[in-house]
């Protein structure tokens, strides 16, 4: 499983503050960064609810 941010993206790091094992603030390039480029299955769960958790559903699963 893969995690990606849409474009519209607001960057209010709210997936930061409650999922920092798989997001991470980039203050240079002005966006959130995915800490896996492939998620490791035990963490699918937590990328799941971290997609539910997102203010504007900009996290997708793929």
């Amino acid at each position: 499983m893969k995690i990606e941010l849409a474009d519209y993206c607001i960057r209010c790091g709210i997936c930061e503050d409650l999922y920092p094992d798989l997001y991470k603030r980039n203050y240079e390039k002005h966006c959130i960064d995915v800490l896996y480029d492939e998620l490791p299955k035990e963490m699918e769960e937590r990328a799941k609810k971290s997609a539910e958790d997102c203010a504007v559903a900009a996290i997708r699963l793929k």
